[in-house]
């Protein structure tokens, strides 16, 4: 294949790095804004009602930063879905076990080296043992749901195990289904999602740890993502939207984030259907932003947000597990109370060491990735 032929089909979606850096980002933020509270200001909010005249407002924005999980999980589906519709259109076929290698190669390295290293920090850090059993085979979500608790070191590793059971079945629901099918078998998915999200809060008496963590309920969102990869596969799409748009969809999303709770479900309505509020108002954007041909983008192609978006995957996973040592060895050890002081320690090795664990580990192993590709990506 020439060189101007293999760049041509190859699959590299530039701008998607950004998000997923900012989605990452978007967690540390509220994680670390949780933790202050939770062992600093006894969940007062401290941190805003000094500092912010709205600060109730501030307070609810950042508590739903945890929208960024979502995103990670729309642009997830996104991707996945549009690689295996064009690896089964070009080849007539989807393989599945390459597949499955190429995700494990990206997924299992790191998240079982923190399962490895999780013995140590709970020593030292004196917590809680977890549930490790739960974890290694990834049904986390479940154990979390059924305990009705969050164990260190592994209470955000529940997303990781909703999306390794979506890539656990999405492969063979795109090889099965004849492509005229598929988009109906995608609408019967998002639609069995709500049905169990409304069936849950109408039979089951605490039902928020359901629909916060089961994978039936969490699911829809990477089958939308797949709905714009299947229409994306068909035609590239563009959008135009004029600047004051852009704004007002923006603004809008800011104002809804800052006065009203992303994750609450205290109707049947709600806990069906309130997130697609959220999930339209970001799929609109983040459409715009990648496919807007008069979008003018400020950062380069290859800065270093790029670079960080990359290795979003490690920023995430490392994140939440430094925070308590951050708490317990750097801030009472050393007797550190200065808030912006552990917002900077936090955010600094919430950066650093995933791009050290990156460089010497994640990239090594990732580069035996690019011999289970059958499309040709530049990731």
């Amino acid at each position: 294949m020439s060189n101007n032929l293999k760049k041509q089909s190859t699959i590299y979606f530039k701008h998607l790095d950004v998000i997923r850096f900012f989605a990452a980002f978007m967690i540390i933020i509220l994680h670390s804004y949780e933790a202050w509270n939770s062992w600093f200001d006894n969940g007062t909010n401290h941190v805003v009602k000094e500092l912010f005249f709205f600060s109730g407002y501030i307070n609810q924005f950042i508590k739903n930063l945890n929208i960024g999980v979502d995103v990670f999980f729309l642009l997830s589906g996104f991707l996945i879905t549009y690689i295996l519709i064009q690896e089964k259109s070009r080849f007539k076929t989807i393989h599945i076990w390459k597949f499955i290698v190429r995700r494990t190669l990206r997924i299992w390295p790191l998240y079982f080296l923190l399962i490895l290293t999780a013995p140590f920090l709970v020593n030292l850090l004196g917590t809680k043992s977890p549930n490790y059993l739960a974890n290694i085979f990834f049904v986390g979500n479940f154990d979390i749901m059924h305990s009705k608790s969050w164990a260190y070191p592994f209470a955000h590793f529940w997303s990781i195990a909703v999306e390794e059971h979506f890539y656990l079945i999405w492969p063979f629901i795109l090889y099965l289904i004849p492509n005229k099918h598929l988009l109906k078998s995608f609408f019967i998915i998002l639609s069995l999602s709500i049905f169990y999200r409304l069936y849950t809060a109408l039979t089951v008496e605490h039902y928020s740890f359901h629909i916060l963590l089961h994978t039936m309920s969490r699911i829809d969102v990477m089958v939308i993502g797949g709905i714009g990869a299947y229409f994306y596969s068909k035609k590239p799409f563009t959008i135009h939207l004029s600047r004051p748009i852009r704004i007002l969809l923006f603004s809008s999303l800011l104002i809804l984030l800052s006065i009203e709770p992303y994750q609450t479900w205290n109707t049947v309505f709600l806990a069906g259907f309130k997130k697609y509020i959220y999930i339209g108002l970001i799929s609109i954007l983040l459409i715009d932003y990648n496919f807007n041909p008069n979008f003018k983008h400020i950062l380069p192609k290859k800065s270093f947000i790029h670079y960080l978006g990359r290795i979003s995957y490690g920023i995430y996973m490392y994140g939440n597990i430094l925070l308590l040592y951050v708490i317990k060895q750097i801030m009472w050890k050393f007797h550190i109370t200065n808030m912006w002081a552990f917002f900077a320690i936090t955010i600094t090795l919430s950066i650093l060491i995933p791009i050290i664990s990156y460089e010497l580990f994640e990239k090594q192993i990732l580069k035996l990735n690019k011999r289970f590709r059958v499309v040709q990506t530049e990731r």
